[in-house]
């Protein structure tokens, strides 16, 4: 075999009949060059692939239907791939027994099915190479929905802008939850303790608060919903209208008009009016009491005031307590109650002690 007629692409090795008697053959005359070629760090990887298809093409029978050349054409084409990824070239054991078969019949057996081979090879590396080409469509994720919380503490108030342009003020010891989307699909609100709404107007969406089982649904309106007692519900509107039902009584909702205010009474209703002048007082620093109980007195003081109170020797006979107090301090508050209702009063830091002595 002459150096300079080395074949120098795997086409050139397929089509070479001293190579394919070299592989069919190990005992021809050219086979010590091939052996030696086969060492080489750059053509060995060359001979060692076409040597690989040469003998899968020549495993026993001889009747290469279509679908057998697809066959061997994928086998070839993964380890084609494989050995393009290694850094070193891979060494094939050389066969060493002769075939006991005629040597002309099997090369042009081999010769007819490689023409078929290496064009499909090539047809299957260009499909690659075009769809490497093709720009991958990307998919846009949604933005993920997540809740969004604002709680206040005991003797805190605040005021929040939602998304959609509506307002809430939420009082002391309350909190709401929405969605991070709210406005998008949907404008609902989940409500604990009290706070005061005025919903911007949107007719496509209503603006809905649930608090506990009572929902409270509005287009734009304004209105106030106490839920701090689970069983005791108060939903005061103050402009617009509402609808309020309640998920345990599917087909019972009521329709408020400004001025009028529902309660629940267990899992009823009861509709009735209020005094808009003082119902909503909170909102302004107003601290008002009518004829308020002992503990409805002492829980109202703890969240306004953020503090905890404990009373000592509490009168037999009921308290209906009443008093109207602006922006001033719970030292006056106490001075001014307990003169009225017979009580001492300690203050030492957040602990408050009511001490009634009569």
């Amino acid at each position: 075999m002459n150096p300079d007629n080395t074949p120098t692409a795997l086409y050139d090795f397929l089509q070479d009949k001293s190579f394919l008697n070299w592989v069919l053959n190990s005992d021809t005359s050219d086979g010590h060059y091939w052996e030696e070629l086969a060492k080489d760090k750059e053509k060995g990887i060359l001979i060692n692939q076409a040597r690989e298809i040469v003998l899968e093409l020549d495993r026993p029978g001889s009747d290469w239907d279509t679908e057998d050349q697809l066959k061997v054409l994928s086998k070839i084409h993964q380890r084609i791939n494989l050995k393009n990824s290694q850094n070193t070239p891979v060494k094939t054991p050389i066969r060493t027994q002769h075939r006991e078969i005629s040597r002309v019949p099997r090369l042009t057996h081999v010769y007819s099915v490689l023409v078929f081979l290496f064009l499909g090879f090539v047809t299957v590396v260009a499909l690659d190479v075009l769809k490497s080409g093709e720009e991958p469509e990307i998919a846009v994720p949604e933005p993920e929905v997540t809740w969004v919380t604002k709680f206040n503490p005991k003797g805190q108030k605040s005021k929040i802008h939602l998304p959609d342009g509506s307002t809430v003020l939420i009082n002391a010891e309350s909190e709401i939850r929405f969605k991070s989307n709210f406005g998008v699909k949907d404008r609902d609100i989940y409500l604990s303790g009290e706070a005061f709404f005025e919903v911007a107007p949107d007719s496509l969406m209503p603006f809905r608060v649930f608090s506990e089982e009572v929902i409270t649904k509005a287009l734009g309106t304004s209105f106030n919903i106490n839920s701090y007692d689970p069983d005791h519900i108060r939903v005061q509107l103050a402009t617009g209208k509402v609808e309020v039902s309640c998920k345990s009584l599917v087909n019972e909702s009521v329709f408020l008009e400004p001025g009028e205010e529902l309660r629940t009474v267990g899992r009823k209703f009861k509709k009735e009016k209020f005094d808009l002048s003082k119902a909503f007082l909170w909102k302004s620093g107003v601290l008002l009491f009518e004829n308020a109980s002992l503990t409805s007195f002492k829980l109202t003081l703890e969240r306004w005031y953020g503090v905890d109170i404990e009373l000592v020797n509490i009168p037999k006979h009921p308290l209906k307590i009443s008093g109207e107090f602006k922006d001033i301090y719970l030292s006056n508050v106490l001075e001014a109650i307990g003169y009225a209702y017979g009580f001492e009063y300690t203050i030492d830091q957040k602990e408050v002690k009511l001490v009634f002595t009569r």
